[in-house]
């Protein structure tokens, strides 16, 4: 009755305890993932936002050479002593009340156009780097999807494996109870089946950790599990395999949105450079103009008040700190200016090395399918021939089993190399800017 009673009390407190969820998979295929990739994503707003910034930095500029208008109303009183313009000093009550509105201008010239000028180009800038920010997005996200595929087809050809392996080890455990087989071979057995199963958690633990980080590239839920549509790897071709190498190098340097990005912020510098040469040249205008109505006298403001206008123009030249004579302001120009240079000197050697990198990873990556297609023929051979032994009686089933698992192993290196090269063949289309 104690055991009972035990074995009672473990059924219900298990039965009380709460299901754990299992995560839900969720299919998704390239197509989906290409569709979805950069509309949520992080890096691309950041992305946006700086466009935004840098438009209405240029607007500002542009806005920057019209005048503006102040209207309003100005009341003023005195009481005491004041000196006119002779130099006499009276004791003088007044008021005097002005409406109306200025027209005001403050601008200088020179300083303006190529405020303009530079910020015009550092939108641009932003707007291609938005574009390379969208791209690389796309690309993280296909890169993700490929390395999921991989590991997902891991896990299938792993649990396939270890189910067939299980039976075999059936087999020889049937056999050692009939006394016609060696216990050492079950043992053998039993261990090829520990080992498919670690490797087996091992892709799965894998595979969720490829899920996750395509979810996240997405910008989905986490918490769900993606799981590739394709039913085997695809061998896909994402860019032109007859194409030379100089070609894609020229392509890239055509297409690229860093470096167009990267030439318009060196022309931005050109502009500020020009700025800090040329602009202190130009005058700086000042101009003012009231019209309303002016009132006043010595008891009330009302008197008197009729239409009043006045106008002020004035042109200056700023000389020393920011103006004529500044040597510090052209060197600080002419740096900036060289910075930007070298900046794009670098862009351009980097999109030359990732074309490069991109391009063989393509070509050898697609040599080394050829090969995996040949070693999985191979591999299949050499498993049906185990297994015709097997059935004759003239081999055992440990030979099948290593065969199977040569089978598995070529099929994983064929999904790995696979992955791999859509991967390549992605990025080189990616980094020759189509």
């Amino acid at each position: 009755m104690r055991r009972l009673r035990l074995i009672l009390l473990v059924v219900l407190t298990g039965a009380a305890l709460p299901a754990q969820e299992a995560p839900r998979a969720e299919p998704i295929d390239l197509v989906t993932v290409l569709r979805l990739a950069g509309a949520e994503s992080l890096d691309v707003k950041l992305a946006e936002a700086r466009v935004s910034e840098a438009r209405a930095n240029a607007d500002s500029a542009t806005w920057a050479l019209f005048p503006t208008l102040s209207p309003g109303v100005t009341y003023r009183k005195h009481s005491g002593q004041l000196q006119d313009i002779v130099g006499q000093v009276l004791d003088v009550n007044k008021e005097s009340l002005a409406a109306g509105a200025t027209l005001g201008v403050s601008l200088e010239l020179g300083e303006a156009v190529y405020r303009r000028l530079a910020a015009r180009q550092t939108a641009r800038a932003a707007e291609h780097q938005l574009e390379a920010q969208r791209r690389m997005t796309v690309l993280a996200a296909a890169a993700a999807y490929f390395e999921l595929t991989r590991s997902h087809h891991a896990v299938v050809l792993l649990e396939d494996g270890v189910r067939t392996a299980k039976e075999y080890r059936g087999q020889l455990a049937k056999g050692v109870g009939a006394g016609v087989t060696f216990k050492g071979d079950e043992l053998r057995a039993a261990a090829a089946v520990s080992r498919l199963e670690l490797r087996l958690r091992q892709a799965m633990e894998l595979r969720r950790g490829d899920a996750a980080r395509l979810a996240q590239v997405l910008r989905l839920k986490i918490t769900e599990t993606l799981v590739p549509a394709d039913d085997r790897p695809l061998p896909l071709t994402f860019a032109a395999a007859d194409r030379k190498l100089d070609d894609h190098v020229r392509v890239a340097m055509a297409k690229r949105p860093e470096l167009q990005a990267a030439g318009a912020l060196q022309q931005a510098a050109a502009y500020q450079d020009d700025a800090a040469t040329y602009a202190p040249l130009y005058p700086t205008l000042g101009a003012q103009v009231f019209a309303g109505g002016l009132g006043g006298s010595q008891g009330s403001v009302r008197r008197d008040f009729d239409t009043s206008a006045d106008t002020f123009v004035t042109l200056s030249w700023k000389i020393g700190a920011g103006g004529l004579f500044d040597g510090s302001r052209q060197d600080g120009a002419k740096a900036r200016l060289r910075l930007s240079e070298i900046g794009e000197a670098r862009v351009r050697d980097d999109i030359v090395r990732q074309v490069v990198e991109a391009h063989a990873g393509a070509h050898y990556l697609g040599q080394q399918l050829k090969i995996a297609e040949e070693a999985i023929r191979n591999a299949e051979a050499g498993y049906k021939l185990s297994l015709e032994r097997k059935d004759l009686a003239v081999g055992v089933v440990l030979e099948t089993l290593q065969s199977q698992q040569d089978l598995i192993q070529a099929r994983m290196d064929y999904a790995q190399i696979v992955g791999d090269l859509n991967k390549a063949q992605y990025r080189l289309k990616i980094v020759t800017g189509e």
